[in-house]
């Protein structure tokens, strides 16, 4: 995996990450949330290595739904995303 730690919830039939979970990437960025067939689905928030963050929904893998950004110096961002990028 490159690296990365995954701490949390496993389908131990797929062999996949599936319901709750932490994974953490060698630059420091961390995935906090809900997995379903080792992607981010649900509700979780991802803390990127320069210190931004996403709080909200996922699916296969993408901020998709509601959600909030927090970048780092001060802005935020509240509302629909679509495939990681901002609708709304």
């Amino acid at each position: 995996m490159d690296g990365q730690i995954y701490s949390g919830q496993w389908n131990p039939n797929s062999k996949t990450k599936e319901g709750y979970g932490i994974q953490v990437w060698p630059d420091g960025s961390k995935y906090e949330g809900f997995w379903d067939n080792d992607m981010a689905r649900g509700f979780g928030r991802f803390i990127l290595a320069d210190g931004d963050i996403y709080l909200g929904n996922w699916a296969d893998d993408k901020a998709h739904g509601v959600g909030e950004y927090f970048y780092a110096e001060g802005a935020t961002y509240k509302g629909g995303w679509n495939e990681d990028k901002q609708e709304g």
